[in-house]
């Protein structure tokens, strides 16, 4: 993808509300401008890339970062927390405990990238200290936050983050534009009953984890094209096929211009894990 398909770098989406879009579907952050403070979305992944953030909040504001809140466990979002200390992190409770328990994993998974590195060396492993089960709202100054947790999906520990003033929802990796999902911890049938129950929610503005700032139709396009991997896959599946078989057999129609189709095996094989009911 060209990084002129869509607009990059810090962009307001609404009244002190930033989306960072990074070009390529790379990681998205974003933060939230009050008047006694600012909540940041995702520290992303390497010390540079968590200086970038912190620059471009104080490019807008001098105020102290409150909150460093986490999407989700994956490294690429959370690897930078240490760079937002001493504000409280906040997450589901399910966060918390997968960052522990598969950090060594989740680092080898972005170690792969050699040019990553020497930066992810200086990486120590920061784990949310404000966590919950089902939602919080957090008020800063008159902004109202909502985070809630809908459930197994991207990983196990997915939250969005609603501002119902605005009608504006941070989306994490629930929801990817123009890009095929990461699968290394989805559970595809239990993302689309939670992309079903997301879609109720009264939001114009949506920031992706990767990709540009969307609204409606993007996040459309998302659901449908996990909905039409899980009818390819399950095709294959219930015809008996190996996963190398049905890999070759998926038809992505519409969605085959997105970028990572490369993915396709890799969820593939989570699919049949999720049919057999293996997958945790």
């Amino acid at each position: 993808m060209s990084t002129n398909l869509y607009k990059t770098g810090t962009i307001e989406v609404a009244e002190n509300v930033y989306a960072f879009i990074q070009e390529n579907c790379a990681t998205n952050s974003g933060f939230i401008v009050g008047d006694e403070g600012v909540m940041v979305i995702d520290s992303l992944m390497t010390p540079s890339l968590a200086g970038q953030v912190r620059t471009a909040v104080r490019n807008v504001t001098k105020s102290p970062i409150r909150y460093l809140i986490n999407t989700h466990f994956h490294g690429d979002h959370v690897f930078g927390n240490q760079y937002f200390q001493p504000a409280p992190i906040v997450a589901h409770n399910n966060c918390r405990i997968e960052l522990e328990e598969k950090f060594d994993a989740n680092m080898a998974r972005y170690r792969q990238r050699a040019e990553l590195i020497p930066e992810l060396d200086q990486i120590k492993m920061t784990l949310p200290d404000v966590t919950f089960n089902d939602s919080m709202t957090i008020m800063l100054g008159d902004k109202e936050i909502q985070l809630k947790y809908y459930g197994r999906a991207h990983s196990n520990s997915d939250i969005t983050i609603y501002l119902p003033g605005d009608k504006l929802l941070f989306i994490g990796d629930l929801a990817v534009n123009h890009t095929l999902p990461a699968f290394p911890d989805g559970h595809i049938t239990k993302w689309i009953d939670v992309m079903q129950e997301v879609s109720l929610i009264d939001a114009d503005t949506i920031v992706p984890g990767h990709g540009g700032v969307g609204g409606r139709a993007e996040f459309e396009d998302s659901k449908a094209l996990l909905e039409l991997l899980n009818t390819e896959i399950k095709r294959g599946y219930d015809q008996g096929l190996s996963e190398e078989n049905t890999i070759n057999q998926v038809n992505l129609g519409a969605f085959s211009t997105f970028l990572n189709q490369d993915r396709i095996g890799l969820i593939t094989s989570m699919a049949y894990q999720a049919y057999k009911g293996t997958l945790e």
